[in-house]
């Protein structure tokens, strides 16, 4: 690694490891040192924080010094000790437990490689070749998962502590799982700051992640106590590459109201609403019933489905890192949360408003930020009217369109997968999620009927999959005839054998 990048790392490490937990490196100073000197004092820095992470280890019980009471820092840890530092370091529970069995199998790594095997963080314990150096590459994705994390995380974590592709060193690996320990869920995480990025999103930051359970949809309402009956929308999701920040969506906040909450009844927190709407550009109609709106990340807005953890690992090149001020490549991100249950207002020209909602699962798909909204059931947009789209938490750029007539979507084909579930096949790829909250009626030549709605994120082209509703079921040599419910899409003698 360059000398450059040695000290670009341990100035980031600082920062993401925070209170001192290591050495810290002063850029100031470096600054009115000579060139030399601050590319002697980047590698002395650098060792440095590398030893006293290894120090750190050390004192935990993860690793264990030399009799000469060196570090070697820069020796390279092969599969099975990078398996036993993250088991201890991280699942310290089964660490532990396979540390009783070192020295008491075939080989001292035994105990680790089964661990590891039983808690998942490898397939079997023979996928790692013990004795080869670790690859970082391999690693991050065994660390991801002893975290419940992604690994996009991890490896911007190693990323900011100048670890490579290649193989790592005992300083490397201590420093990473330094920075991973502070990543570990905790039933006992606690608010440490709170602030609200625009009238829908709140960015909170814990003392540690969250658990699992306590992500979830019910457990954050009853987790989160907020005052002026403000309620969460969605369930907070963990932000990409932090420790554990966290983008929490709520109703549409009251500008300048401050807001008090209690997390678990600990400390109340207060922060006061932001004015800020969301800035999207264009709006479109898609169907006879639903437009969309745009947004584009060139213009420094970015919809969460692409910064969130529980996302990254589907959503390829599209996902991305912010850092600590939701800057991206240097440039501000305005972010768009969750926009479950939001509402917007369209207005016919001459006409009265009309409440539009939200179609979900439709905000980032396809690489796109196209969220739609479909006006009420069993209506339609009038071909010829111009429509004007508004809400009291974004701002359209262009916010008027003139309704065209649109043919509905035409089903081609309809396959049974299982008693419960079916294949819809269209004429042609809806694209983006158009399936979605649409239902179609099955008559049964037994006299039965049953609905079946599409199942969301199920497409794949010009197929979507349906789930039959309340539980209903195929029944055995039973003909039916499929009819859409509504006028999203017509079939013409469709018809399903079970």
């Amino acid at each position: 690694m360059k000398m450059i990048n040695q000290k670009a790392a341990i100035v980031a490490l600082s920062v993401l490891i925070g209170g001192g937990a290591l050495l810290p490196f002063t850029a100031k100073a470096a600054s009115l040192a000579p060139v030399a000197n601050i590319q002697q004092s980047a590698v002395t820095n650098f060792n440095q924080q590398a030893e006293q992470a290894i120090q750190q280890l050390i004192n935990q019980g993860v690793l264990r010094g030399y009799a000469d009471g060196s570090m070697r820092a820069e020796k390279q840890v092969t599969n099975a000790e990078m398996m036993k530092m993250i088991l201890l370091a991280l699942n310290p529970d089964q660490g532990k437990a396979a540390q009783q069995l070192e020295g008491k199998q075939d080989r001292w790594y035994t105990s680790y490689l089964e661990a590891a095997a039983a808690s998942g963080l490898v397939e079997g314990a023979e996928a790692l070749q013990p004795n080869a150096p670790a690859a970082s590459s391999d690693i991050s994705a065994i660390i991801a998962k002893a975290l419940q994390r992604d690994n996009k995380s991890v490896q911007y974590w190693m990323e900011q502590s100048g670890v490579g592709q290649e193989s790592l060193t005992r300083g490397q690996a201590a420093q990473l799982l330094v920075l991973s320990e502070q990543a570990i869920r905790s039933e006992s995480a606690s608010i440490t700051s709170i602030k609200s990025l625009n009238k829908i999103t709140l960015e909170v930051t814990f003392s540690a992640p969250l658990t699992l359970e306590d992500e979830t949809t019910a457990a954050a309402n009853a987790n989160f106590a907020f005052d002026h009956d403000l309620k969460l929308v969605n369930q907070p999701r963990l932000k990409t590459g932090s420790i554990a920040t966290y983008i929490v969506p709520v109703q549409t906040m009251t500008p300048g109201t401050t807001y008090t909450t209690n997390y678990k009844g600990q400390q109340s927190h207060t922060v006061t609403a932001s004015d800020e709407m969301i800035q999207l550009q264009d709006v479109r109609q898609v169907t006879a019933d639903t437009f969309e709106v745009d947004s584009f990340r060139a213009d420094g807005v970015v919809d969460y489905g692409y910064l969130i953890s529980a996302y990254a690992g589907g959503r390829g090149a599209n996902a991305i890192v912010v850092d600590e001020n939701n800057e991206w490549n240097g440039q501000p991100m305005q972010i768009i949360s969750s926009l479950a249950t939001r509402q917007a207002t369209l207005t016919p020209e001459g006409g009265e408003p009309i409440t539009v909602s939200y179609v979900g699962f439709t905000q980032s798909t396809d690489g796109k930020q196209e969220p739609k909204f479909r006006l009420p059931a069993g209506s339609t947009l009038q071909p010829g009217v111009k429509y004007t789209v508004t809400a009291d938490w974004f701002v359209l750029k262009n916010n008027t369109f003139t309704a065209e007539a649109m043919s509905p979507l035409q089903i081609a084909s309809v396959s049974k997968v299982d008693a419960a579930t079916l294949n819809v096949t269209l004429t042609a790829d809806p694209e983006d999620e158009l399936f979605g909250y649409r239902s179609i009626q099955l008559k049964g030549s037994d006299g039965t009927t049953l609905t079946a709605q599409y199942k969301v994120q199920t497409r794949k082209g010009a197929v979507g999959v349906f789930e039959l509703q309340n539980e209903g079921k195929l029944a055995e040599g039973v003909t039916y005839e499929v009819t859409p419910v509504g006028n999203w899409a017509t079939a013409s003698d469709i018809t399903l054998q079970s």
